[in-house]
């Protein structure tokens, strides 16, 4: 996928209804009440010269970096991931523009992605009695196995619903997180494995609640929220996520499902949910720790190994 091909995503994403607040790139005035909202989630903003849009008509602004930065990471670090990647083609934004003609039949096929999920979550409700959506990044270790098995005690089925597109260095490719996952949905019977192409923004507490409205636009009832879900560089606490969750919960119909994540408990000798044993000496089971051992072909203890050595073939 190149780059750009983002903008067109979205664009297919914002016509499709999958966000509550937008439908279209937004201007300067709607940007100001996101800034003051979070619950809206992140805005969907479209600089100059991406190629798929005629830019003709199009009216212009300028977004103050360092004050889109604050509002929405919550953050006055310029060079953190999230600004460098929103930023990465200037602060100049459009909006009043075309789909140029010669990119529909793209822009149809993302859109059909919109419609294709809607139904199949549709009839997975229809199917089973209570299902519970959940976004994963990361190849799938133990800690997260765990979580697998906390949702599904409380579900019949469990949607693992990640989001494909462009993502940032030595983040997991689209390829090894569908091999993943398509291996997860063998392992366990009621796990069902449905991607969403859509934006990464890395924008912590308040991508969760955009991450939140996107599935319920999609259909679903349940979103689980982890451990510092879409925070990235340690900018955010791991719970920051939940709580935003908990306190904005009004504003959703859908119902955010929570936990404080997957650990390894030295007694219990087993990965437990934070706060699901006695013991409180758990060791974390890191995302990163995992990437470093898959990239040197030496195998994970906390990682099931069959995964590990399909993995090693999309590396």
């Amino acid at each position: 996928m190149i780059d750009e091909e983002e903008y067109l995503i979205s664009y297919a994403n914002l016509k499709s209804g999958l966000f509550t607040y937008q439908n279209n790139f937004l201007d300067k005035n709607t940007l100001n009440k996101f800034y003051e909202n979070p619950f809206m989630g992140v805005p969907i903003c479209l600089p100059c010269g991406i190629k798929f849009f005629d830019y003709s008509k199009a009216n212009y602004f300028i977004i103050k970096k360092l004050e889109f930065s604050k509002k929405i990471f919550r953050t006055s670090k310029l060079d953190y991931i999230g600004n460098k990647k929103y930023f990465r083609y200037g602060n100049t934004f459009a909006t009043n523009v075309k789909l140029k003609k010669n990119f529909y039949r793209r822009y149809k096929f993302y859109l059909s992605n919109i419609k294709t999920l809607k139904k199949k979550v549709l009839l997975l409700k229809k199917n089973n009695k209570k299902i519970c959506s959940m976004q994963i990044r990361n190849a799938p270790h133990f800690g997260h196995e765990v979580v697998f098995r906390y949702i599904l005690k409380k579900f019949d089925n469990l949607i693992l619903n990640p989001i494909f597109g462009i993502k940032k260095k030595n983040d997991f490719s689209d390829l090894v997180i569908a091999k993943s996952l398509k291996y997860m949905q063998k392992k366990y019977k009621r796990i069902n494995f449905l991607p969403l192409w859509s934006s990464f923004h890395y924008a912590g507490p308040r991508e969760a609640l955009h991450h939140l409205s996107m599935r319920q636009n999609l259909g679903f009832d349940y979103f689980y929220i982890g451990r510092d879900h879409a925070g990235a560089q340690n900018l955010y606490k791991p719970d920051e996520a939940s709580r935003a969750s908990k306190k904005f919960k009004k504003m959703f119909k859908i119902k955010a499902i929570n936990s404080k994540g997957g650990y390894f408990c030295e007694k219990c000798k087993d990965y437990v949910i934070k706060g699901g044993c006695k013991h409180k000496k758990l060791i974390n089971i890191s995302g990163t720790e995992f990437r470093s051992f898959l990239k040197k072909k030496v195998i994970y203890q906390h990682s099931d190994t069959k995964l590990q050595k399909i993995i090693y073939k999309y590396l």
